[in-house]
């Protein structure tokens, strides 16, 4: 059947945020929704294929007080196809996340407060538009910014984004999904620029929270990721991925694509080449006013072509992408 009415992900009806507050900005209206999702699964087959271990994990006695009506077919499936239909392990990942955001409910009411701090400390934002596959695109700038003002944040802090950008995505997911039909995952692109051995090493308890917050995907947020396409990566990207390996889960390690060059970031983001934001090594200028302006006007992301005017951003939404943003600056500052 047709998918049911969007769930609150958050757990019961009163632990979700004010009606009147936004979900954030990168959950707002926008050309992203807009794209087909033809290539991907049809939500309705899948749930049908499941039908038996759906019903299955409904039927765990440690859910029966844990489940509400909102947690409809849609919310266990992703679970299911997690863990590979075994139903012990979905029950237990699913009230371990139910009891979880019911206990952190004050964190989740206020991931819009925490996306605004988190952009300007970690610029992160949703492309305009999806995969040829249809799947929506979250690309993350992490080490563009103020070295010092990042490691000066807590690691409470630094957990509590990871999470924000986590939950932004999975219910944008969620609501795609719902809209569609269509079981719709993320593609998440990581930018390595300014990544330097020094900050990696003297910053490691932060790759160690990378790991928590692994951990606590598995159970908080199945079925997110699709893919995670890591574009600039630095010199010491072995030495990087072994670090990464011993800290992150297996199963999102074996989506993360290297994309050391222009064409592998279009062939593992899936995105034709004037999609493709200018600091990628793509053709798209992309003025969304969460990227840091030395990335913006740094002459080597200058793009090869600019995308026509008439296009313009989600973020940004007033501002023509057809003008040409490198005029007047000199390596990334203005020139006078």
């Amino acid at each position: 059947g047709p998918p049911g009415p969007r769930m609150p992900l958050w757990g019961s009806a009163a632990e979700r945020p004010p009606s009147k507050r936004r979900s954030s900005r990168a959950m707002t209206d926008s050309p992203v929704q807009q794209h087909p999702t033809a290539e991907l699964p049809l939500v309705s087959d899948l749930i049908a294929q499941y039908k038996p271990v759906i019903a299955a994990v409904r039927a765990r006695p440690e859910l029966a007080t844990v489940l509400q009506p909102e947690h409809d077919d849609i919310f266990i499936l992703r679970y299911v196809i997690s863990f590979r239909s075994d139903v012990g392990k979905c029950a237990d990942a699913i009230k371990r996340a139910i009891l979880w955001r019911r206990e952190h409910a004050s964190v989740l009411a206020r991931i819009d407060e925490l996306q605004m701090e988190v952009r300007k400390i970690i610029p992160t934002g949703m492309l305009p538009w999806r995969t040829n596959s249809g799947q929506p695109i979250q690309v993350a700038i992490p080490f563009a910014v103020d070295a010092k003002t990042w490691s000066s944040k807590s690691e409470q802090w630094h957990h509590e984004a990871g999470i924000s950008n986590r939950e932004v995505a999975y219910r944008v997911c969620d609501r795609l999904t719902r809209q569609s039909g269509r079981l719709v995952k993320m593609v998440m692109i990581q930018d390595l620029t300014g990544l330097s051995m020094t900050f990696a090493m003297q910053n490691s308890k932060l790759m160690q929270n990378q790991g928590k917050l692994s951990k606590l995907s598995e159970f908080l947020f199945p079925q997110l990721v699709a893919t995670v396409v890591v574009t600039h990566p630095p010199s010491f990207v072995s030495t990087l991925y072994k670090m990464s390996s011993a800290v992150l889960s297996e199963r999102l390690m074996k989506k993360v694509k290297l994309a050391d060059t222009y064409d592998k970031t279009c062939k593992y983001a899936d995105l034709a080449p004037e999609k493709v934001p200018h600091f990628l090594g793509g053709q798209y200028y992309w003025d969304a006013d969460w990227v840091p302006i030395r990335v913006k006007t740094n002459p080597a992301n200058a793009p090869k072509m600019i995308v026509p005017a008439e296009s313009r951003t989600a973020d940004s939404p007033g501002k023509a992408k057809g003008i040409n943003p490198f005029k007047g600056f000199r390596n990334g500052n203005a020139s006078t």
